[in-house]
Formats: C-alpha cells, sequence, structure tokens
C-alpha cells in the first residue's frame, strides 16, 4: 500500500495482506460445524477475535460470532458446552472479493449490521476475513498520514 493511499484507495486485499504480516499464521480460524460453543469461544479468546467461520469441507457453512454467543447462548439460558455451533451460527454469510474496496466493505457491514465479512477468492475459496475493527484502524492510519502531510505543507517541510 502506497503511504499516500486514502481509504478510497485501500482494497480489501490490502487489509488481508498487512493483517497475514502481522499475524502468528495468517490463517483464517474456522471450524467444523460440530464443534462445541465452548470450544469455538476458546479458540476465539486464544486468538482474540471476535468471529469464527464455520466450514463443511472446503464451503463456508456459517459464521459464529461474540453477537451470536449473546442472543443464542447467554440470553437464552443454553450450555455452551453442549450446543454444536450450527445450532446457533449465522447461516447467510455476506463475503467479499479482495478487489473491493474498503469504504464499499463497511458501507456493507452498516447496511447489514455485521463486524465481519469472510474474504473469497475468485474460486470461493476463503482467504481471509475483515473486520469492522480494521476499516476503522484503516481511517485512523489515513487521517494521521493527512495530519501529518498537513502540517509538513503548513511549515513548509513538504517534499513530494
Amino acid at each position: 500500500m502506497n503511504p499516500r493511499d486514502g481509504l478510497l484507495d485501500t482494497r480489501v486485499k490490502d487489509i488481508i495482506q498487512s493483517k497475514s504480516a502481522l499475524a502468528d499464521d495468517g490463517n483464517v480460524l474456522t471450524t467444523s460445524p460440530t464443534a462445541t460453543v465452548f470450544e469455538c469461544i476458546g479458540r476465539m479468546v486464544d486468538r482474540d477475535v471476535g468471529s469464527i467461520v464455520v466450514m463443511e469441507g472446503d464451503a463456508i457453512a456459517g459464521l459464529f460470532t461474540e453477537r451470536n454467543y449473546m442472543q443464542s447462548i447467554a440470553l437464552e439460558g443454553r450450555s455452551s458446552d453442549e450446543t454444536e455451533v450450527q445450532e446457533v451460527m449465522t447461516e447467510d454469510v455476506a463475503t467479499v472479493r479482495p478487489d473491493k474496496p474498503l469504504e464499499e466493505c463497511l458501507r456493507l457491514m452498516t447496511r447489514l449490521r455485521c463486524r465481519h465479512l469472510p474474504v473469497v477468492d475468485e474460486g470461493g475459496d476463503l482467504i481471509g476475513i475483515v473486520s469492522i475493527g480494521d476499516g476503522v484502524k484503516q481511517i485512523i492510519q489515513t487521517a494521521q498520514r493527512e495530519t501529518s502531510r498537513l502540517r509538513q505543507y503548513v511549515t513548509g517541510t513538504y517534499a513530494e
């Protein structure tokens, strides 16, 4: 990503690349539909993430998030160690392609009231996940770069 790029120039692939460079393993957290909710939340806590992609073979079967836990386990009084994740996951999962602008992803998340979007390639294979937190981080970085450029311009130290 060019340091002069703004939010409008950022693509999902840029976020995925930066996340995989920072992660211990660049893999998306996934699970099988028959895993228990307890197992899934344990893995989510270990990785400090808010979602886990539920996979049936190579296909996305659903998405389990902190919101699913609150709505379907905590509020309903279900047992997380007895409930399979397929019983409480979001089944109709929106996905995005790596070439999609981040700004469009943020609009989609707002419209769908979701915080995570799996990223799939042309063949539909899971290659990453983008979150609302990734978007906020990018917005902050863009604002900081622009602020720095404006300060340099005002002080006469701006170099093109």
